[in-house]
């Protein structure tokens, strides 16, 4: 370890010392400049002499953790080989003896996650006569359907067989809102403000990722059933809970890592391919950069928290427009209400080169979308690389409007909600200026309660104007009800995949 030298400037550190502070999880102490990335003057009124000792003290820390580091590695490899097999033989429990497994079934839906089909595998068929409603309870859902099935998937008419399907509804909730923070994220919220100099959120800080989207369900038998044979399998109130997990359309991705060229960190991202991909065809390809609630999260955390990624890989947008999908995962908010942004995004643009490098891709017809933080990240990227992009769907965004203006050389699709009044204000003041300066923009305001049908429609009138910029308003809703509508609607997907380079 060398020193870190006087010569280095006020809110920096050393790259070593950046490495020792990302290995043992101290993202948050060292607020600066090169530790965050972010483009802007420190945020933390720390002099360099408290901010060497403050990352020296660190490096001590990690000096002696890492004695143990072997050592603690095999307990809790021994720790997890005891907790596995406990938690298996507890599963078991919850499983009567003629059922052998219960898989929730997910799909991603604009508010997110949710279980829509629920499939219990008999040791034996089921008499699909003797299934009547209500015979099954899903803790929390609304069942629509129960039948039998000879293979573990729905269909329209049901039949004798080893799987019983129970369906539940899984519709949008446009008054969904996010996990309310628990009083250990409130502390942790406080710490972070008092670290940084204030409340809110700032680029290049973690906000927890706290958003859950779980894919499990718990299914009660609440009648009595039949086999096949005449066998009664009585009800029971021991909760049958799911073995296993499948969320449709995001088990299709992959996920990888890639490291910054600038500053060695690491960048997971989801990486979604057309079933029948070959390197003789090009592919369009649509980034999804989600929004500040999962950063930090799991790497399919963004694929789960609505359906900004999802939407492009489904079978039916697929079957129109062929493409490539990619999301991140970002440790870190990339941008914040103040106009910073952190290095993730030229981090992100380096991850979009490189992809071109290993799958064929069509440089023409690149597309960048997000939601809220994802959606000025988007804004970012576009006027640092205005020729990478060949167009934009940007939902429940803003930005410095007057720093806007050579966006109008862009295709550009903004949509937000009327009661997401600093999204809806910005974004009109970016497109006033736009049109001071000779552009034209098409704008339309939509019932949100349409149907993605009626939407569709509506899109299809404001294409008709033939414009490369387009703002559509959202009757009422809130900021995140606008990315619970904007990536399903055919028209506006459409409109995307038209546009070229």
């Amino acid at each position: 370890m060398r020193k870190v030298p006087a010569s280095y400037p006020y809110g920096t550190c050393s790259p070593t010392m950046q490495e020792i502070c990302f290995s043992v999880g101290m993202r948050f102490l060292v607020a600066n400049d090169a530790f965050s990335g972010v483009n802007t003057v420190a945020w933390i009124p720390l002099s360099r002499e408290k901010s060497v000792s403050l990352q020296l003290s660190i490096y001590r820390m990690y000096k002696k953790q890492k004695k143990f580091m072997k050592k603690r590695t095999i307990i809790t490899m021994v720790l997890a080989g005891f907790l596995g097999l406990a938690q298996a033989q507890n599963n078991s429990t919850l499983l009567p003896e003629h059922i052998q497994s219960s898989t929730a079934i997910s799909k991603v839906l604009g508010d997110g996650r949710k279980v829509e089909t629920v499939v219990l595998e008999y040791d034996t068929p089921v008499s699909n006569r003797s299934l009547i409603p209500g015979c099954f309870r899903v803790e929390g859902k609304q069942v629509t359907r129960i039948y039998a099935n000879t293979t573990p998937e729905r269909t329209d008419k049901g039949k004798d067989g080893k799987y019983v399907i129970i369906e539940v509804k899984a519709e949008v909730d446009l008054d969904a809102q996010p996990k309310q923070p628990t009083p250990a994220d409130m502390e942790k919220k406080k710490e972070r403000d008092r670290i940084q100099g204030g409340p809110g959120l700032r680029a290049g800080w973690s906000t927890g990722g706290n958003d859950e989207y779980p894919g499990y369900a718990v299914v009660v038998q609440t009648a009595d059933i039949r086999t096949a044979t005449g066998k009664t399998y009585k009800a029971t109130d021991t909760p049958i809970a799911s073995t296993r997990e499948r969320c449709l359309v995001a088990e299709d991705f992959k996920q990888e890592e890639f490291v910054s060229p600038y500053t060695g960190q690491v960048l997971p991202y989801n990486i979604y391919l057309p079933e029948d991909y070959t390197p003789e065809e090009q592919y369009p390809l649509v980034l999804f950069i989600h929004d500040a609630g999962v950063a930090s999260g799991p790497v399919t955390q963004t694929l789960y928290q609505g359906n900004g990624a999802i939407s492009w890989a489904e079978p039916e947008v697929q079957a129109r427009h062929k493409c490539i999908v990619v999301a991140p995962e970002y440790p870190f908010i990339t941008v914040d209400d103040n106009w910073n942004y952190s290095h993730h995004l030229d981090a992100t643009i380096a991850l979009l080169k490189d992809l071109q490098t290993r799958y064929s891709i069509d440089p023409k017809r690149i597309y960048t979308t997000g939601q809220s933080m994802g959606c000025m990240s988007s804004i970012v990227m576009m006027l640092k690389e205005p020729e990478l992009f060949a167009g934009a769907l940007l939902v429940a965004g803003k930005w410095n409007p007057t720093l806007m203006g050579p966006l109008a050389n862009q295709n550009i699709w903004i949509i937000s909600c009327e009661g997401d009044t600093s999204s809806n204000t910005l974004q009109g003041e970016a497109v006033e200026l736009w049109r001071k300066d000779g552009h034209t923009v098409t704008e339309a305001t939509w019932d949100m309660t349409l149907s993605s049908e009626q939407l569709s429609e509506e899109a299809d009138k404001m294409r008709a104007d033939g414009s490369h910029l387009l703002f559509t308003h959202l009757t009422g809703g809130n900021h995140r009800a606008t990315w619970f509508v904007a990536y399903g609607i055919r028209s506006v997907q459409d409109w995307l995949f038209e546009q070229h380079r």
